[in-house]
Formats: structure tokens, sequence, C-alpha cells
């Protein structure tokens, strides 16, 4: 039964406070050991930095530890940051990246496992049963989408149509002629497939489509809710990095949807300084840094993910006591300066989607700002006007056919340098 399934994930999202505490300081020693003796990597890095591990008794102890970037990883290619022989790895993932060395990262039978059983957090928060449908579009190969969707979908005996990515249409013939209830995607495929099923002649809002798990790129509350406008159906927002393990690893919003939830009996989340390196306090915007404290192939000690948020703290209407952060902003490399200003693509995102722009590019380059959007409607002078107002300076604006801007069936690439 479903309810068997869902004991343990409900037991995780409802930890007490004490007891999340309690496990947080016991699995970071034990962590900080771990990595020390089993990862070359770690014992090299503790070692630079002078780590007597032997002091690092409690959380408070992290700001001890070295940071760990995606430099360093991809500098382990293939597996010289494993904490466990080849023999005992029974996958690869690899992290997003275009260029460069892969950064690969190895999972146990056990990592797997715990892949699962945060996603099966994930779907209980969602209220998705095995009675959903669930269309899963991220890609099932190196680059994880798919299959942590695919894990929980498969543990609670769902209907699961596993299409990855591409071809539109059929995504959207399948969601139709399958009655696909709960749709699994990138933040910004939706609205593709939205345009795709009007040149078919449907109407998505009509489908069977009751919820959206949304993540791999920043979205904007107002992109939010224009997706949900147009297809009916609740939105959540799931964050998650391969390096953490994968998507939805890390957290979930809840039904409030007020924030992320950080599942803290598995990570450790610290937000810094990108420049100092300096932990923030609440309610200010940085860096997040993860630290996987239940991973077993390849654990990250205060991992810089380039992602950017804020801590808001424990409190939450829906009485989960994990820490909850805001939702993602952007990355540290797609924030632009100009002028002085500085802003993220989100923020364009969040001014165009109040007059229902949907598709978009920001070009930078060659001292300019030019914003190109999509509409029938010219909004240029409203759209820079208020650019000026709340982000503090004057791009180019420039309206151009419904159309015209690239589509994309995976992440959109919404910032071209130019």
């Amino acid at each position: 039964m479903i309810e068997d399934v869902y004991r343990e994930a409900k037991r995780g999202v409802y930890m007490r406070r004490k007891e999340i505490e309690e496990l947080k300081n016991k699995r970071f020693r034990a962590i900080v050991k771990y990595a020390f003796w089993r990862s070359p990597l770690y014992r090299k890095k503790f070692r630079e930095a002078k780590v007597d591990i032997d002091k690092i008794k409690t959380v408070d102890d992290i700001k001890k530890l070295p940071f760990t970037t995606k430099q360093e990883l991809r500098e382990s290619y293939p597996l010289k940051a494993a904490a466990v022989p080849k023999e005992e790895i029974v996958r690869i993932q690899m992290s997003g990246g275009t260029t460069g060395q892969p950064v690969i990262i190895p999972y146990t039978r056990k990592d797997v496992e715990q892949w699962k059983e945060m996603m099966l957090r994930a779907f209980y928060l969602a209220g998705i049963t095995s009675e959903d449908v669930i269309q899963i579009t991220p890609a099932f190969g190196l680059w994880n989408g798919g299959f942590g969707f695919h894990f929980a979908a498969d543990a609670i005996n769902a209907f699961v149509i596993p299409i990855g990515p591409g071809n539109t249409r059929n995504q959207v013939r399948f969601m139709k002629d399958f009655g696909t209830t709960v749709l699994c995607a990138t933040a910004s495929y939706p609205l593709r497939i939205a345009e795709v099923a009007n040149e078919m002649e449907i109407d998505v809002a009509e489908l069977p489509v009751k919820k959206l798990i949304l993540g791999a790129e920043p979205w904007s509350d107002e992109m939010r809710r224009e997706i949900e406008r147009i297809f009916d159906a609740r939105t959540y927002d799931i964050p998650g990095l391969t390096e953490m393990g994968g998507v939805g690893t890390v957290g979930f919003e809840c039904p409030e949807r007020s924030g992320l939830h950080m599942w803290e009996d598995q990570y450790i989340v610290e937000v810094i300084d990108p420049e100092t390196g300096e932990v923030l306090e609440e309610g200010e915007e940085g860096e997040i840094v993860y630290t996987s404290l239940n991973r077993e192939a390849m654990p990250l000690i205060r991992y810089r993910s380039g992602e950017v948020s804020e801590a808001l703290g424990i409190d939450c209407e829906c009485g989960i006591e994990h820490m909850k952060i805001k939702r993602i902003r952007g990355r540290v490399d797609d924030m632009v300066i100009y002028k002085g200003a500085k802003f993220y693509p989100s923020d364009i995102e969040r001014i165009l989607a109040n007059y229902g722009i949907l598709h978009y590019k920001i070009e930078v380059g060659n001292g300019k700002i030019r914003i190109v959007y999509e509409s029938e409607k010219d909004f240029s002078g409203e759209i820079s006007r208020d650019i000026r107002e709340f982000l503090g300076f004057q791009p180019e604006v420039v309206r151009v056919g419904v159309g015209k801007i690239e589509r994309f069936e995976g992440k959109a690439k919404r910032l071209v340098r130019v």
C-alpha cells in the first residue's frame, strides 16, 4: 500500500527539530572522518588546510573546513574523489556544464536508495499517489533529470510515462491519450508544450494534468502564475543538483509554497558571500553551499553550488521544522553587472511576465544590454520604464513577432553573452 511506501518519507519530512539537530551533528562528525579516511580528495584538502578531524565536534565547526569547488571535481575525473572502490559503484551521473572536463558523480546502491527516498518526500508533499499518471520529460542519461522522478514513481506503483525530452507533439498526444495527471519537466518546458498543443488545437487547461513538478532552472513567481493559469494546474518547485545526488535530493516545497524546505538530516546548507566566503545571516542573499551527510560513494563537504538564494529560518505554517530557503534566484555566474546595477535573468522575467510575456532573451555585450521579447502588442516603453524603476538601468527593449525567439525542450537559454 502507498501508505507503507510513504511512511518513512512522512517521518523524514515531519522530523522534530531536536532530532534534526542530533542527526546533523552525529552525521556531520561521521562524514568528516569518513571523507578524510576514504576520499583522496579530502585527505589532501584537509591536510593542506591543517584540519584536525578529531576537533570537529559539531556543525558549528564546519567553518573550520575548506570549501569544495566544481573545478576540483573536474580535476578528479574520472573517480579520483570516490570514497569507495569501483566494485561498489552501481552507476554514475554527470553534472551539468558545457565545456571542460566532465564532472562525474558515482553512486553506491545506498546512494541510489537515498535519492529515491528524498524524491518520495517530494511526491508525498505534492500529494502524488499510485492513482496518478506521471509523465517524465527530463532526460534519462548521464544528466540525471529523469531518473529521480522514475525511482519515486515506480516505488508508489504509479502509471509512468518515461518519455524523456523532445518530440513535443508526442508529449501532448501522450498527455491527452494516457490521461497524464502529473507532468515533470524543466521549468520553462510547459510553455513550449502549451504552445505546441495550441498548434494542435488542444487546450492544455482541458487536459487531466493537475500538478507540474518543475525545476532545473530558476523561474519567477510571476512565471509560475502564468504556467498555472495556462494549465489550470498547481506547480511545485523541485531543487536539486547532481553533485548532491540528483533532482529532488536536497529539498522541496511544502503546500504553503513559501520557500524550499531543505532536508537537514541529509544536508547542511549554508549561504555565503561569494566574494569573501563569509557565512551570511538569515535574510541575506548569497551563494548556497552544501554538505552531504549521508552520501557514500562521493560525499562532498562545503560544496559551492553557484546557486543564489537566502536562508529563511525554520518557521512555517506547514509544521515542517527543516530550514527553509527562498526559491533559487539564479546562479552566481549568471549575475549581470551593468553601470553599477546588479541583476539576474529571473529579475527581468518577473517584469516581462507581468505583461504576459513568456518568451524572451537578454543579450549582454559591447557595453549594452538588449531585451528581446515576443508579443503581439508593443510593451517596450512600459518594460523599459519598469526595468529602470525596479532594477536601476536603461536597456534597449525590442519586440519581435510571435515564434521568432528560439524554443528549447530542455533548459531555456535566457541569457546570451554577445
